[in-house]
């Protein structure tokens, strides 16, 4: 995929996922370990609207895009875990990454987070291996902590921020 280069003239903006966004976050997959690595265990490839709708939570899990204009940049969903607003199914498009796009979405669901469920808090599920999403979590304040039960995948690793970094 091409990479693209963000307009900085024309504002990101936070935005509830519609079935035709899905369907283009859904072009930005082409193996089963890019949607296992992007949705875990419970979503399966090849990638179905409604099968993914029903499987993700989607009504229930506060999904939303983050585009530029007409132009989808990353996807994401919030809901309440523990008492933390947990991120979840977190990706930005192939095309806009290394742009500072996935700061922005977390930055963006966190607040999000704040205003739907009243959460200040937040967490994700992270997998070990992955270091470039692992280097931005910590980045944004995000630290590992104990899960209160047994995590189902060994290579996953539970972070949460309990406070914004300065």
């Amino acid at each position: 995929m091409n990479k693209m280069k963000l307009n900085d003239a024309i504002p990101m903006q936070l935005m509830p996922c519609t079935h035709q966004d899905l369907i283009g976050v859904f072009r930005w997959f082409n193996s089963e370990k890019a949607v296992f690595y992007w949705a875990g265990p419970g979503i399966t490839y090849p990638l179905q609207i409604k099968r993914f709708k029903t499987d993700s939570k989607f009504e229930k899990s506060h999904s939303y895009v983050l585009k530029q204009g007409r132009q989808l940049l990353a996807f994401g969903q919030i809901y309440n875990r523990l008492d933390h607003c947990h991120l979840g199914r977190l990706v930005v498009s192939p095309s806009f990454r290394g742009q500072g796009v996935g700061r922005h979405l977390v930055a963006a669901l966190l607040d999000e987070g704040q205003r739907q469920l009243g959460l200040s808090d937040g967490s994700l599920f992270v997998l070990r291996d992955n270091k470039v999403a692992m280097n931005l979590y910590q980045k944004m304040g995000f630290v590992q902590a104990e899960y209160p039960e047994t995590i189902p995948l060994e290579n996953c690793l539970y972070l949460r921020r309990t406070e914004k970094p300065d």
